[in-house]
């Protein structure tokens, strides 16, 4: 066992230390280059081939976001006494009545709100602190979002609500959440229970992702107990989490891309779209494999562009890459400001595929690229977790190790240095079949900050 975490320990610091990347972009991906529009026809069909077709669907929602996250600009207030980010606070102040959120509030702090002159870091306090409505410790997949027929909906809600309303049956729906929220979560999942068809279940992320923490010299961190310090490896970490699924078609959506249910059709057509694309590229290789059809399946694969046009195949083993992958069909939607991972074709041990890519990734060689961006990634994306042969494979090892990130923070007063795991849709899945589409932006309305719940798309 000590010599199984000695040897964890050096492979992390050798990653963390001296051998991470960025990767190398070759273009933007845009309409035509990488990126699929589909006429109303066309879409119509693959939304039809979807629903119609009897392959089993789970929805996968990373759900660890708390609603301090929502309110940072509330929290530094707070903690400046009230010296930063004044105006902003007044701007939420002057909209409070307009969150879901508001009718929680009691009686006492509603009159105090009538006063110009109320106590604002006493408001922020109430608000935050676990005394008052503790939305701090709040978990993002129960904080109320939305107002509907006299009650507050979550997220969490407002997921399995439109999972329900799609005309494609949803076997699964699997949230990922903090273990300290875990038993409040699954606490309201048996409320709900009874409300919704299909599975509802939970997992944490798991311990052993953890990455162990380095001093300033390069060596791990040890704690009072004398045992290794480690820490939360990010999102990627939960891919082990997605590893489990077994559905032939599993959707991805972060737990906060909500929305109220005048924009539940447009999601789950949506939905239609893209595991209707993923089933019928699926299907038109697996024939041409077996008829042992080489040109079909190439025309194929450069049709939905999973190879570039440029590319000459003479045999099948220069396809084997493809047949023994995972697949997953993205949603991309018109870049007009929102933050999210681009995407771009990337060049890699002489290979150019199609990735999504965060601005943090892109070394400053490559930012230029940036401007040719077109579409960015909603985090909606329909994936097989199977190959070409149908065998459910194991996730884990369609990774790409050196696109892990170094995370720098200080612990009691020191700099310490940590790996964070290539992220879910980033490098966890670099080595997957990918396919990217044009979806409607109106499908992406994030929560990052509460002011964002004041966007059309939330205002039910």
């Amino acid at each position: 066992m000590e010599k199984d975490i000695l040897e964890a320990i050096d492979i992390q610091r050798t990653r963390l230390f001296s051998s991470l990347s960025s990767p190398t972009i070759v273009s933007a991906c845009t309409v035509g280059n990488g990126i699929l529009q589909f006429t109303t026809q066309e879409t119509s069909a693959f939304r039809n081939k979807f629903v119609h077709s009897e392959v089993s669907v789970a929805y996968f929602i990373p759900a660890s976001g708390v609603g301090s996250r929502m309110f940072d600009f509330l929290q530094q207030f707070l903690g400046t006494m009230g010296h930063e980010h004044v105006d902003e606070v007044r701007l939420f102040l002057s909209n409070i009545e307009s969150f879901a959120f508001f009718h929680e509030v009691n009686a006492d702090w509603r009159k105090a709100l009538s006063d110009p002159s109320v106590d604002l870091l006493a408001l922020c306090d109430y608000l935050l602190g676990s005394q008052g409505l503790n939305f701090s410790g709040t978990p993002k997949a129960l904080f109320p979002f939305h107002r509907l027929s006299g009650q507050n909906i979550s997220p969490f809600e407002g997921h399995l609500r439109q999972g329900l309303n799609a005309a494609k049956p949803i076997e699964r729906f699997h949230f990922t959440v903090q273990q300290e929220h875990l038993t409040q979560v699954i606490s309201q999942g048996e409320c709900l229970r009874d409300s919704f068809v299909g599975e509802i279940d939970f997992s944490t992320q798991a311990s052993d992702t953890d990455s162990y923490v380095f001093d300033e010299f390069m060596q791990p961190l040890i704690n009072q107990a004398n045992a290794y310090v480690k820490r939360p490896a990010g999102h990627g970490a939960i891919l082990s989490n997605l590893n489990h699924l077994s559905s032939e078609v599993v959707c991805i959506k972060n737990i906060d891309n909500i929305q109220c249910p005048a924009y539940d059709a447009i999601v789950n057509e949506t939905w239609e779209l893209l595991g209707g694309v993923l089933l019928t590229l699926r299907e038109a290789l697996q024939k041409a494999h077996a008829a042992n059809a080489l040109m079909e399946f190439t025309a194929r694969c450069v049709e939905f562009h999973l190879l570039d046009e440029a590319t000459i195949v003479h045999s099948w083993k220069e396809l084997e890459y493809i047949l023994h992958r995972p697949m997953r069909v993205c949603g991309m939607v018109k870049n007009e400001g929102m933050p999210g991972g681009g995407p771009f074709w990337v060049s890699h041990e002489g290979n150019k595929t199609k990735q999504i890519i965060e601005k943090s990734q892109i070394d400053s060689i490559h930012l230029a690229k940036l401007t040719e961006s077109s579409h960015f990634n909603p985090v909606m994306m329909a994936i097989s977790p199977y190959d070409l042969m149908g065998n459910k494979l194991d996730l884990t090892q369609y990774v790409r190790e050196d696109l892990s990130m170094a995370v720098k923070k200080n612990h009691l007063g020191k700099t310490v240095y940590y790996l964070e795991k290539p992220g879910l849709w980033n490098g966890s899945m670099y080595h997957w079949n990918t396919v990217f589409v044009e979806i409607p932006s109106n499908v992406f309305s994030p929560v990052k900050n509460v002011m964002d719940l004041l966007n059309p798309s939330h205002c039910c």
